[in-house]
C-alpha cells in the first residue's frame, strides 16, 4: 500500500486527528474504521468532503473505492496520489 518515502508522517498525523474528530473515536493509522463500525455511508461522505475541502482536489467517481478510504494510511496514500509528491501541507 503506502510507500514510507511518499506518505509524509505529518499528513498521517493530521488525518488521524481530523478523522478522529469526524468519527468521534480514537484509532490507529491502520485501523479499518468501517470494520470497527465507526464510519457508515453518511460519515464516509463527510470524510470525502473533508479531503476535497482540505486538500483542494475533487474526488472523482472512479476514486470512490472503499479501499482508498478505509484506514488513515490508505487515505494518506490517496491524498498523496491526488496531490502528487509535492504535498507540503493542507491547502488553505
Amino acid at each position: 500500500m503506502s510507500d514510507a518515502g511518499t506518505v509524509r508522517p505529518e499528513l498521517v498525523r493530521q488525518l488521524l486527528r481530523d478523522f478522529s474528530v469526524i468519527t468521534g473515536a480514537q484509532f490507529g493509522p491502520d485501523d479499518d474504521y468501517f470494520a470497527l463500525g465507526l464510519v457508515n455511508s453518511l460519515r464516509a461522505l463527510e470524510l470525502v468532503a473533508y479531503l476535497e475541502r482540505t486538500f483542494g482536489f475533487e474526488v472523482e467517481i472512479d476514486d470512490l473505492d472503499l479501499d482508498n478510504f478505509r484506514t488513515v494510511h490508505r487515505a494518506a496514500d490517496f491524498v498523496t496520489r491526488k496531490r502528487g509528491v509535492a504535498w507540503t501541507g493542507a491547502a488553505g
